[in-house]
């Protein structure tokens, strides 16, 4: 049996290729590829001129159903900066056979502290989603409400390794699907837990396609993440700033 490797032996083993994938975004077959979810979806980012075109930064977001969100912002950023983000995901997600694979190759890694350390200290562009599978999940009654509860690993990631925050606010996301409501088996049989039952969603013309809602990713000025990631306080000061500067943005959609 193969055993799964934690986010930081992940990190550790990292094989990813960052150096050939940003020079085959270059390329016009590259280019073409990038291009297709940002037109489907009508997609922009702005502010990307707070993205470092080198050096370490930590972009934290909104989600949104199937997160596909990620990967709208993902090829965004590298059309416009030309650097690969690294997106740290649901560590569950490693679990669920032949997607593994598929994730791994994009580049995601399990959304692990000692990952993400590990990345940053690289110099490389690191996404993560505070709000996780509850804000992927979450009912449309919902949307543009962020799920982060009192979470603040984040904080600490990024003060652990100097780094700076991005807040990035995604526009037009909860509008790609309808969510009305939760099935109570699949993810309660397969992942153990009922934060992981299924929403039930409704796509374009009452389907799983996504409906082709146009989207805005705004990249927020960076958050200072000086002080002592051992510190409450400290922590829950870059917590609030990131999550209130999100926040702002997103309660404009409501």
């Amino acid at each position: 049996m193969q055993m799964l490797l934690s986010g930081a032996e992940v990190a550790t083993r990292d094989r990813f290729d960052r150096a050939r994938i940003e020079a085959q975004a270059r390329t016009p077959w590259g280019r073409a590829l990038s291009a297709l979810p940002v037109r489907w979806f009508h997609a922009k980012l702005e502010g990307a001129i707070r993205i470092p075109r080198e050096g370490a930064a930590l972009l934290v977001g909104n989600h949104a159903f199937a997160g596909i969100d990620g990967m709208v912002l993902g090829m965004l950023v590298l059309r416009e900066t030309g650097r690969v983000v690294r997106f740290l995901g649901e560590r569950h997600l490693w679990d669920v056979p032949g997607f593994r694979a598929i994730i791994t190759a994009l580049g995601a890694v399990p959304g692990e502290p000692e990952a993400a350390v590990k990345l940053l200290q690289g110099g490389d562009l690191v996404a993560v989603y505070p709000g996780g599978v509850d804000d992927s999940f979450k009912p449309s009654t919902e949307k543009y409400r962020l799920q982060w509860k009192d979470r603040a690993g984040f904080a600490r990631v990024a003060m652990r390794a100097r780094v700076p925050i991005l807040p990035v606010a995604g526009l037009g996301i909860d509008e790609m699907y309808t969510v009305v409501g939760r099935e109570r088996w699949v993810g309660r049989s397969v992942m153990g837990s009922s934060r992981y039952d299924v929403p039930i969603a409704f796509g374009a013309f009452g389907t799983l396609i996504p409906r082709r809602a146009p989207q805005a990713y705004v990249v927020l000025p960076p958050v200072d993440t000086s002080g002592d990631a051992a510190s409450p306080a400290d922590v829950e000061r870059v917590r609030k700033a990131t999550f209130e500067a999100i926040e702002g943005v997103l309660a404009t959609a409501r």
